[in-house]
This record gives structure tokens, C-alpha cells and sequence, in this order.
């Protein structure tokens, strides 16, 4: 769980409401403008019948705007479109208001009819347009689903991310732990031997002890020999002894260096993890006709400050001119018997590309002659 992304599962949790009324908003402005520009041209319509008095400005008004609306397709889709146009004075002039004092029976006088549309024109029209986007319309769950998928596919890409890098720490730290376990393995044997031999020892002490009792009542001349090889068996026991406790405190030494190790390893992840985007952040910005795998960019790391300068001045030729790198051989998977190229750099080191779309090449692989075999491998995965 140390690398589940739980700061990326809140974010996705929390950010799509807050994108959505965001979309909602930007959208019904954006809408907003866009009418307004274009009832601005079009809300007069033809202004000759407004001048010859054959058509009252109010009724060509009502016209052209209810016509704007009708033909507005995103109403189909949840889109609320108001419109108003009004005088200085506070005077409505779309909606249109019924006017009691006037009837259809009465004849228009052109000559007033146009005088009082020039004037209104004249004048100033205010124009007002609102658009709302009603929530639970199309467009809305329409934008609220795209914040919700997106969201989903940022989570799950650091989901497997994540889930990658736990396996990659696995294997590394189970392949210390079995080494650490070879030699602890050995250390038991030799620990045992030396019990062995101690327990020898013991039984030739007791079996010289009473010997030396035998010896003694014999010949009496014979005891000062015989003490001293004694003393030198019990030297051997006590160099045993302490052979034993050496031995048991390097199988301590190793017990304590496997959980250091295992803390170090931790930290030294976290900052490898931190140099691999810094180190991709850099090749994308500096190398924009070459893509760079991400095994490519793990290798990088691992090898040294001289040849790291060698391997970043092949991927500076290819990402300027791959007819200027000198190819040692090709090499061809077995899957789709795609070409990759195997260029050597510092002698020892080793890198592999191939060519891509718009006349680009992706670096595949950075290793050296010892991570050959493994680095093969992985391009016959491809």
C-alpha cells in the first residue's frame, strides 16, 4: 500500500465536480458571446422596409430574433437562450408587448412608422442575451460523464504504475533476501563444523585426562608432558569458543545489514524514482524528434557520470541526424520482425533504437555489454 496513489484517487474523487460547474460556466459564456456577436448583426434584419414604414421595428425584431432562436441547435441539447432588446428609456421591444391602443384594422402610416423606427434607431437599442445550461440536460451529463471518465483514466494510469513499481521492488528485494539467506546458510554449516570440531575436542580433552591418570600412576616423569598438552587442548577449545562467538555475531552483522538494507532500499527507490522524471522531463525538452522508452531511461541511470556524457551524445546525433551514428548491427524480433539498430558507446556501453512515424526514432534500450542478454530479451518482448 506504500504505493497506491491515494493523493491521485482523492484528486480524482474531488476534481470533477469542480471541473463540471467550471465546463458549465466557461461553456455558457463562451455560448453567450458567440450570440451576442451574431444577434448583433442579424436582430434588425433588412433595414429598408424599416425606413420606407412597410414594417414596424418591433415586428421585425420579434422576426429575426425568434427566428435566431429557432435556429439554434443547442437547444436541442439543454442550451436556455433569453433575449431582450429594449430602449434607453425602459421600453421593451422584444418580448414583444401588445400594444392596446393600436389594432391591425387601423391603416399604418408608413411616414410615422418609419419616422418612429428611425428614431429607435437612432436612439440605441440595448441588447441582452442570457444562455443557461440547465443541469440533468444532454449537455450536461454529457459534460459531467467526460470529467468522470477522464478522472478514471488518470487513476488508473498511476494505478498501474504503481502496481508496476511494487512488482519491480519485489523482485529486487526478494533477490537480496535470498542472497543474505545463501549466506547465513553457509555461515550455520561452518558454524556447525566448528561445533563439530568443538565436541571432537571435548572428547579427546576427556579421553587425554584420563589417560593422563593412567600415565601418571605408570611414570611419574611423563606428568609435566603431559599438562602442557593439556594446556595447549584447552587453548584450542577456548580459540573454538571464540570462533563460535564471531560466528554468531556475524550471523547478527547480517541479520542487522538486511533490515538496513531493506530502509536503504526504500530511500534509494524513492530518489531513483524522483531522477527518472527528472531525467525524461529533460529528454523531452531537449530532444523533440526523439522519444525515449522508459527502459531506456532506467538504464541511463545505472550507469556511470563518463558514460551517461557518451550515451546523451548518441541520442543528440540521432535526435539531429541518425545518418551520422555509426550502427554496429541490426537486431530483429521474433514476434513482427521489427529492425531495431544496436549503436556502442564507451566502448562497454550499448543502446538500441528504431525508427517511428514523422521521421523519428525512439530510443529502446541503454545497458551496457554486462545487461546485454537481459536487455536482448526485453526487445524481443516488443
Amino acid at each position: 500500500m506504500r504505493n497506491f496513489p491515494f493523493k491521485t484517487l482523492i484528486l480524482c474523487v474531488l476534481l470533477p465536480p469542480f471541473v463540471y460547474v467550471f465546463s458549465i460556466q466557461l461553456l455558457e459564456k463562451t455560448v453567450q458571446a458567440g450570440y451576442e456577436k451574431t444577434l448583433a448583426s442579424m436582430y434588425t434584419g433588412d433595414t429598408r422596409p424599416l425606413f420606407d414604414g412597410s414594417l414596424r421595428l418591433q415586428e421585425a425584431i420579434r422576426e429575426n430574433v425568434d427566428g435566431f432562436i429557432a435556429s439554434r441547435k443547442l437547444t436541442r441539447w439543454g442550451v436556455r437562450i433569453s433575449v431582450s432588446v429594449k430602449t434607453p428609456d425602459g421600453d421593451y421591444l422584444y418580448p414583444y408587448t401588445y400594444d392596446g391602443s393600436r389594432t391591425e384594422l387601423d391603416p399604418p402610416d408608413s411616414i410615422a412608422v418609419a419616422r418612429e423606427n428611425f428614431r429607435l434607431l437612432n436612439d440605441g437599442l440595448i441588447k441582452t442575451v442570457e444562455v443557461k445550461i440547465e443541469h440533468n440536460t444532454p449537455i450536461a451529463n454529457l459534460i459531467l460523464l467526460s470529467c468522470v471518465a477522464l478522472s478514471l483514466l488518470v487513476f488508473m494510469a498511476f494505478y498501474r504504475r504503481g502496481i508496476k513499481m511494487i512488482r519491480q521492488e519485489e523482485l529486487a528485494r526478494q533477490q537480496i533476501i535470498d542472497n543474505l539467506a545463501e549466506e547465513r546458510q553457509e555461515s550455520l554449516a561452518q558454524l556447525q563444523r566448528l561445533e563439530d570440531q568443538r565436541r571432537l575436542l571435548s572428547e579427546s580433552v576427556e579421553r587425554m585426562k584420563t589417560e593422563l591418570d593412567q600415565e601418571r600412576r605408570k611414570a611419574t616423569a611423563a606428568e609435566d608432558e603431559m599438562i602442557d598438552e593439556l594446556v595447549a587442548l584447552e587453548e584450542k577449545i577456548s580459540e573454538n569458543l571464540s570462533l563460535q562467538e564471531s560466528q554468531l555475531d556475524e550471523i547478527d552483522a547480517l541479520r542487522e545489514k538486511i533490515r538496513q538494507y531493506e530502509k536503504d532500499n526504500e530511500a534509494k527507490n524513492r530518489h531513483r524514482l524522483k531522477g527518472i522524471e527528472a531525467i525524461r522531463k529533460r529528454f523531452n525538452a531537449l530532444y523533440k524528434n526523439t522519444a525515449v522508452h522508459d527502459r531506456a531511461i532506467e538504464g541511463f541511470i545505472e550507469l556511470t557520470d563518463e558514460m551517461k556524457i557518451k550515451a546523451e551524445e548518441v541520442i543528440h546525433q540521432l535526435n539531429d541526424d541518425p545518418k551520422m551514428v555509426q550502427i554496429k548491427r541490426k537486431v530483429f524480433g521474433k514476434k513482427n520482425r521489427e529492425t531495431v539498430f544496436e549503436v556502442i558507446f564507451a566502448y562497454k556501453g550499448r543502446l538500441y533504437f528504431r525508427n517511428i512515424e514523422g521521421s523519428r526514432v525512439e530510443v529502446l534500450v541503454v545497458g551496457t555489454k554486462l545487461t546485454q542478454n537481459k536487455d536482448l530479451t526485453f526487445l524481443d518482448k516488443l
